[in-house]
């Protein structure tokens, strides 16, 4: 029974209908075009390349690829001015240290013809799809993300590193997120995948909106999202007391104080924050995001997490060994 040949051509014929690449309805690609598609359960999505199209992924992420396709490892998503040695150096080492400097990607490209490639969102992530060109056109400003929930994106995405403000430092609990540039030309279609635990939520939010979430569940916020830790035991504040207050505070800063004064006691607040929330438990500090904005904030927040973030590079590191130190001396001891 199992060694006859219908046995064999319905192997076939499933094997075949279970692969990610096979689709009744093939695309075909212009030069230089691409396509995101999720798989089912959004464990991973198949990247289609048109002729001489390219994009970036993460390094580990790419699980099979078509022949015809070529990588070009570190290789930066945003364009580069031509620096001296000492500004190359400098790159490198906050790239090292704390995650900034320049971006360093994978940019997979294909040789002539339409390819495809297989990507994983990773152990028990799900890809989250993001067309910047719609937020774009519904006004909303760039967006800034976690580092490690970038999975990948189509070549003309500009990706950098961005150092974390008071506000962002509240969301994101690392010194350096990525942030994608505002895009210029909305016509031609700009895809972002993210990946997180088990689920992605997003989250819109008009001006003048406020939310509460979950402190380490955010992975991603577009800039005008102004951000700040309250403790749980402490109710939302009203809305108009707090859009007052954020207005009249601005203007003082800007007006008292020097860009370097400005930036010391930025970077202050912003290290005062990473502190609380590195020493606090989880579910005793909650991270209240506000759009104090004329333009529509969209906020995306994973459903589960798997630990603190802290960061990439020799901070991060350190930053993660401090929060399991904190988070193992908050254990119950038998008695």
């Amino acid at each position: 029974m199992y060694l006859s040949p219908t046995y064999f051509i319905d192997l076939g014929l499933r094997t075949i209908a279970r692969n990610p690449f096979f689709s009744g309805s093939r695309l075909f690609l212009q030069e230089g075009e691409s396509d995101f598609r999720l798989l089912d359960g959004q464990e991973g999505l198949v990247v289609t390349l048109g002729p001489n199209a390219s994009f970036f992924d993460r390094p580990n992420r790419s699980v099979c690829r078509s022949p015809g396709t070529k990588t070009i490892p570190r290789q930066s998503p945003h364009p580069k001015a031509r620096r001296s040695w000492i500004g190359n150096e400098l790159g490198a080492f906050l790239h090292i240290f704390c995650g900034g400097g320049d971006v360093r990607l994978n940019r997979v490209a294909t040789l002539a013809k339409q390819r495809e490639i297989l990507l994983s969102a990773g152990d028990g992530n799900v890809v989250e799809k993001i067309e910047l060109t719609e937020l774009a056109r519904d006004g909303a400003p760039a967006l800034q993300f976690l580092q490690p929930a970038y999975l990948c994106s189509s070549a003309n995405v500009v990706i950098c590193a961005a150092p974390c403000d008071a506000s962002t430092m509240s969301w994101a609990r690392a010194p350096y997120v990525y942030r994608t540039n505002a895009l210029d030309d909305v016509s031609d279609p700009a895809v972002l995948c993210l990946a997180g635990r088990t689920m992605v939520w997003c989250e819109r939010m008009q001006p003048g909106e406020s939310r509460d979430f979950a402190l380490g569940n955010v992975i991603a916020a577009t800039v005008n999202i102004s951000s700040k830790l309250r403790p749980t035991s402490q109710c939302h504040p009203d809305d108009d007391k707090a859009k007052i207050g954020a207005g009249e505070r601005a203007p003082q800063e800007a007006a008292g104080a020097t860009a370097i004064r400005a930036r010391i006691r930025e970077f202050m607040a912003a290290t005062k924050i990473l502190f609380e929330s590195i020493r606090a438990r989880e579910g005793f500090l909650v991270c209240e995001l506000s759009n104090w904005s004329d333009a529509p904030a969209y906020v995306y927040v994973q459903l589960n997490k798997d630990g603190f973030y802290g960061g990439s590079g020799f901070v991060g590191f350190v930053v993660k060994i401090a929060s399991a130190f904190f988070r193992f001396s908050h254990l119950p001891t038998r008695s």
